[in-house]
C-alpha cells in the first residue's frame, strides 16, 4: 500500500506541475499573440480555462494530501488528546461523507455533459467534468488513508499528521 501511495502521489504532483507549466505557457502565449503581434488565438481563452480547471481540481486533491486545507483547530488545541482525535475523526467523517456525495453528483454531471461540444476547440464538456471527478476520488482516497494514518497513530500513543501543526497558537489568539 505504502508503495502504491508515493507512486500515486508522485504521479499526481507531476501531472500538477506538467499542467501547470501548460498554462503558465498558454497564457505568456496569449499575451505575446495578442499584444505583440495583434492577433489572438481563438481557442486559446477556452484551453487556458479548462487547464485552470484541473490545476485548480487537482492542486485541492493535492492540497489534501498535504494537509494544507484551511482548518481552524484553536478550540480543539484546548481539548484533551482523546477529545482531539474524536472531533477530527468526527471532522474528516463528515468531510468523507460530503465528497462521496459530491462524487456521485459530479459522476451524473459528467454523464450529462458528455454530449455537450465546446465552442472553440469542439471537445465533449465531459473532459472538463471529470477533473471533478477526478478530486472527488482523489480527495475520498487521501482522506480515508488519513483517517487509517490518524487511528493507527493514535492507537500507539504517537502524533497522528497534522496534529502538531498548529496554524495559530492559543497564545496568539489571546493577545
Amino acid at each position: 500500500m505504502a508503495r502504491f501511495r508515493s507512486l500515486m502521489n508522485r504521479l499526481l504532483e507531476n501531472v500538477v506541475l506538467v499542467l501547470f507549466s501548460l498554462l503558465c505557457i498558454l497564457v505568456f502565449g496569449e499575451v505575446i499573440a495578442r499584444y505583440v503581434f495583434n492577433n489572438p488565438y481563438f481557442w486559446s481563452e477556452e484551453l487556458t480555462i479548462y487547464t485552470f480547471t484541473w490545476v485548480s481540481f487537482l492542486g485541492a486533491a493535492l492540497a489534501l494530501k498535504n494537509n494544507r486545507h484551511v482548518l481552524v483547530g484553536v478550540f480543539v488545541s484546548w481539548l484533551p488528546r482523546t477529545a482531539q482525535y474524536v472531533a477530527t475523526l468526527l471532522a474528516d467523517v463528515i468531510v468523507l461523507g460530503f465528497l462521496i456525495l459530491l462524487l456521485v453528483q459530479s459522476v451524473l454531471f459528467w454523464e450529462l455533459s458528455h454530449s455537450l461540444r465546446s465552442i472553440a476547440l469542439n471537445i465533449p464538456l465531459s473532459f472538463v467534468s471529470a477533473s471533478l471527478v477526478a478530486m472527488a476520488a482523489l480527495m475520498i482516497f487521501y482522506l480515508g488513508d488519513a483517517i487509517v494514518q490518524k487511528h493507527r497513530a493514535f492507537r500507539t500513543g504517537k502524533p497522528w499528521p497534522g496534529e502538531t501543526e498548529a496554524a495559530v497558537s492559543v497564545d496568539e489568539i489571546m493577545t
